[in-house]
């Protein structure tokens, strides 16, 4: 079914429900997901005076007003000759929804919200499709809804309500060169307004922003002593009480954190704690960075016990925090602790021998084997190693993030002393880590 706005029109399933209101043409779909169902938007301005930089000022005006709501996962410069002929693209963008951190509703999806922008005579239309992210999947319904989008015969066309207003661009200097193209620069995205999680310790002593908060749960975060939620967890998976320990200063601290009462029994913080380590699947995130983090989650259905375990900056001792949420919120999680950011398509693939690896990852000396452009570009960025670990410890997925370029994949080969440094635009780094992550969660749930 053809829906057209003032200049545009784009196509939808002819079983979807249409409105057209104040300038926006909705589209909802009669199939929904955990109540919630997928919809696509057209919105349209004037552009007065078209160049070729319209296009990424516009995107860059759009990035950062969506990036204070949700995480921004890519941006893609998609060809398109049905663009103004000085720039013949179109621009793609994918965002998640950022949960209440705070609380939230248990049973809330994950929302990818996709953004098209296009740029035709001295008009621009956004298209947006906001769905499930468990739901999509590459070359389905919504994605042919978004290649869809093409501006009506000039004779059609009216003028936009709205005038596009736009701030001066700010760069990306290098993928201009590279792409001989207007890029917007995607390293200053401001990040999603996170509300603290402030824990749980009446007895810590130091102040409360020396922990850090974990993000997308629905509790309260609990924090203590490593070697007190160690001991916690050796009675959990014996099914013991923590009577015997409760004179201790161990036990003490297991009190203060409100997972046992000063009589040794479980409170039920600490009882839904315990279930959770004693029948949950666990899965782990590692983060190799300066100093190290390991966030773990213990799955049991339908939620998740997170369990992240640092050293704390002010007394350099080992900590344990703790907080629970829905099992399908974890890649959202994942995503958010990882500080994940959107960096330009990059396309390499080669092979580093474990010592140039290590090299790199401790006095950042580049590969020799990195010699094309987008490699070289990489390989200039320091690297933090992360995995993300299934239930006998073994990597699911292992990468390398930078802070300007992105992330890339690295597999070993054959050779055990070699690994594959890779970037496919095809299979984005963040669509991995859904799978990966999704894959161990549905392990864990049964499901």
């Amino acid at each position: 079914m053809k829906l057209t706005g003032t200049c545009f029109a784009f196509d939808v399933p002819a079983t979807w429900t249409v409105e057209t209101k104040e300038g926006l043409v909705t589209a909802t779909s009669d199939e929904s997901v955990a109540g919630f169902s997928p919809d696509v938007v057209l919105r349209e301005w004037q552009v007065k005076r078209p160049t070729r930089s319209s296009l990424a000022r516009a995107s860059w005006a759009n990035l950062r007003e969506i990036s204070r709501e949700k995480t921004v996962l890519h941006v893609e410069a998609i060809a398109d000759r049905k663009a103004n002929s000085d720039i013949r693209e179109r621009r793609r963008s994918w965002a998640f929804s950022v949960p209440d951190v705070a609380g939230g509703d248990a049973e809330s999806l994950g929302l990818l919200t996709i953004r098209n922008l296009l740029v035709a005579g001295k008009a621009l239309a956004e298209l947006t499709v906001t769905v499930p992210w468990r739901t999509w999947r590459r070359g389905g319904v919504h994605e042919t809804i978004l290649d869809s989008l093409r501006p009506l015969p000039r004779k059609e066309r009216g003028i936009p309500r709205e005038a596009l207003t736009a701030d001066a661009l700010l760069c990306d200097e290098w993928a201009e060169r590279r792409d001989d193209a207007p890029r917007e620069n995607l390293e200053i995205l401001e990040p999603p307004e996170l509300r603290p999680v402030i824990p749980h310790s009446p007895w810590r002593t130091e102040p409360a922003e020396t922990a850090p908060a974990i993000p997308c749960l629905s509790t309260e975060i609990v924090e203590l002593p490593e070697k007190a939620f160690k001991a916690f967890d050796s009675l959990a998976l014996l099914g013991r009480s923590a009577k015997n320990a409760m004179l201790t200063y161990t036990g003490w601290k297991l009190a203060r954190a409100g997972l046992a009462g000063w009589d040794g029994v479980a409170t039920e913080l600490g009882a839904r704690a315990a279930r959770h380590l004693q029948n949950g699947r666990h899965m782990a995130l590692q983060v190799k960075s300066s100093p190290p983090k390991l966030l773990t989650f213990w799955i049991d259905g339908s939620s998740a016990l997170a369990v992240l375990s640092f050293i704390c900056p002010r007394t350099n001792s080992d900590r344990s925090a703790l907080g629970f949420c829905p099992t399908e919120r974890i890649p959202r999680v994942l995503l958010e602790s990882i500080g994940f950011h959107p960096a330009w398509e990059m396309r390499f693939r080669y092979t580093v021998t474990r010592h140039e690896l290590l090299a790199k990852l401790l006095a950042d000396i580049p590969p020799g084997a990195a010699t094309r452009r987008d490699a070289v570009a990489f390989s200039a960025q320091r690297w933090v190693p992360m995995s993300l670990l299934g239930p006998e410890g073994e990597p699911a997925l292992t990468w390398v993030m930078t802070p300007h370029r992105g992330a890339a994949i690295l597999r070993n080969r054959a050779d055990a002393n070699e690994i594959t440094v890779t970037n496919n635009p095809r299979r984005p780094f963040w669509e991995l880590l859904l799978e990966a992550s999704t894959r161990l969660i549905q392990e864990g749930s049964g499901s």
